[in-house]
């Protein structure tokens, strides 16, 4: 039978509850941007974007300053999202081991209150929405994109539909929201809709949400206590982050042809999903090694466990970073950009 446990909390930071009047700690701004995912996830999307681009209509042929616009609009967007993550998960949090898993809990420790956040929010929401109508000006099409930008914000992170409480949203959300960073940014540059910016998306949001699989995978029990109900949490015995990885393989063999058939290069194709293929097997690798993990703390008491778990999630991070920067430099050089 499987041992449920209790979480000591062992962390050596005072927390305090967060509450009105405490001041605002500036720690909280570097906690809000969160580079470890922001990077990984829009900001590699960005640069798969630039390829593209570049790609589709040359250096000449792309709007540089539409390009830039509305990479700070889906950046926002970006970080609004950890704001409203925050929020939702506030009383999970409580139950995290943020020692072993290097993470800073502003609202938890009393940086800031919930307050501060829904402020900050609403400002960011006023950019991205004066930006946005900016971009609509010259890419009639941007606000649906910009609407389904809010989808993965909101859908996702906010308390009040918190799909990120529910499992399978490494399917249906994560993945996507690197095709819609992408996509969005090369249509601002271009007003195209990009095949080549949907296929090198998808392969790349496919590829860091192996991270993001594993992440679940170690917040398992933070997160039963606090009462989501993530793959991790409501199949605890499938090996999900291997299964992902080995999905993430599959995927990228199939994308074999379609994309022979947009560059016209068997060579090229082959090299982007050789690439891609090398580094899902990297991210399978380390998936198998969080999973089994995962089991051994599951089945008996393992204080090391989201210590442990961690460290292979960030090599998968590191992986999917390079694997980003790899196709760029791919489709730079083998498309005759540079």
């Amino acid at each position: 039978m499987m041992r449920s446990r209790e979480y000591d909390y062992d962390d050596k930071k005072t927390v305090t509850p967060p509450a009105t009047g405490d001041g605002f700690d500036f720690r909280t701004f570097r906690h809000i941007l969160r580079i470890e995912g922001l990077i990984p996830f829009t900001g590699c999307a960005i640069l798969i974007g630039f390829a593209a681009a570049l790609w589709e209509v040359g250096f000449s042929g792309a709007d540089w300053r539409l390009f830039g616009i509305a990479v700070v609009a889906v950046l926002l967007v970006h970080i609004d999202a950890h704001i409203w993550n925050d929020i939702m998960d506030l009383e999970v949090d409580r139950r995290e081991k943020s020692r072993e898993t290097k993470r800073d809990r502003p609202l938890v420790y009393g940086w800031a209150t919930v307050g501060d956040y829904r402020k900050m929010s609403a400002i960011i929401t006023v950019l991205v929405v004066i930006l946005t109508a900016y971009l609509t000006m010259q890419r009639i099409l941007i606000p649906l994109l910009f609407i389904m930008g809010f989808f993965f914000d909101y859908g996702y992170n906010h308390p009040r539909i918190a799909l990120g409480h529910q499992p399978y949203t490494e399917w249906y959300i994560f993945p996507w929201l690197v095709v819609g960073v992408t996509v969005t940014i090369v249509y601002a540059a271009t007003g195209i809709f990009s095949l080549l910016a949907f296929i090198l998306s998808l392969l790349h949001g496919l590829t860091v949400t192996c991270f993001a699989v594993s992440m679940m995978r170690r917040d398992v029990h933070s997160d039963r206590l606090g009462g989501k109900k993530t793959s991790s949490v409501v199949s605890p015995e499938i090996p999900h982050a291997t299964v992902y990885g080995i999905v993430t393989l599959l995927v990228s063999v199939l994308m074999f042809y379609p994309l022979v058939s947009i560059l016209g290069s068997t060579e090229f194709a082959y090299l982007l999903i050789l690439t891609t293929a090398v580094i899902a097997a990297i991210n399978t690798v380390c998936g198998a090694r969080i999973d089994h993990l995962c089991t051994r703390a599951l089945y008996s008491v393992y204080p090391d466990f989201e210590s442990k778990a961690n460290t292979v999630m960030l090599q998968q991070v590191g992986a999917s970073m390079v694997h980003a920067v790899a196709i760029t430099v791919i489709v730079l050089t083998s498309g005759g950009i540079v």
